[in-house]
């Protein structure tokens, strides 16, 4: 009886070992995928975790331990000497390639636009509205108070009119020179005397041979007056 109770209590002591032992190895399992996730997945192997989860560092060979050493390693694969510029390392070839590779690293490369041509305009000629011929000896009544007789020679050019003459006021004969333009049937003449200056402002309407209209009149020893003009035009 004794010796059954005694295998018994061995039986249960083994299986209650076991037990711990399950407990212990789940539970190690379950701490190695706890690491594996809370260290990101880093691709380390279960003896590195056990290592890192015990204080031991686990250096990671892809990332620089620090800016020195990213400097070499940026040295060792571009031929750049950051310690010394416009000088190579080792891997460099000459040192216009090197400063071209370290500015290349800094500064991207300018983006140049195509250079855009002007939209051109068609070239407008002007259009010259040229008038009535006035060329030709011509004789003017100009009526105010008193009455001026006007003989002038008129010359065109384009629209431009110019010519000279004399004018008679009744007793004095004057040398006279006229100026102006002619539009479509219409001519404004300026006609000044020489002496005793003025200026004689005409505007006149053209009809073939003849021409009527008014002028005023500028003088240097009165006030400015105004009065009507008809003229004519000598066949030729």
């Amino acid at each position: 009886m004794s010796k059954r109770v005694s295998n018994d209590v061995v039986s249960k002591a083994r299986r209650f070992k076991i037990l711990i032992a399950l407990s212990l190895a789940i539970l190690a399992l379950f701490a190695v995928h706890a690491w594996a996730i809370m260290d990101g997945g880093s691709g380390l192997s279960a003896d590195q975790l056990i290592d890192a989860s015990n204080g031991i560092y686990i250096l990671d060979t892809g990332i620089p331990e620090n800016p020195e050493v990213a400097r070499k390693l940026w040295s060792e694969e571009r031929g750049i000497n950051f310690t010394m510029p416009g000088k190579l390392s080792e891997n460099g070839t000459n040192s216009k390639v090197s400063s071209s590779q370290a500015k290349a690293a800094s500064y991207p490369e300018p983006v140049i636009l195509p250079a855009t041509t002007p939209a051109t305009s068609p070239a407008i000629s002007p259009t010259i509205s040229l008038g009535a011929n006035v060329t030709g000896n011509w004789s003017f009544r100009l009526r105010d108070s008193k009455n001026r007789v006007l003989a002038l020679t008129l010359f065109q050019s384009d629209n431009a009119v110019f010519g000279s003459g004399t004018m008679n006021d009744g007793k004095d004969t004057l040398k006279v020179s006229s100026s102006g333009s002619v539009a479509a049937d219409k001519l404004g003449l300026d006609v000044i005397s020489s002496g005793s200056i003025s200026l004689y402002r005409l505007k006149l309407n053209l009809s073939g041979d003849f021409a009527s209209g008014e002028y005023w009149a500028f003088s240097t020893k009165s006030a400015p007056w105004m009065g009507i003009v008809e003229g004519r035009r000598a066949s030729k």
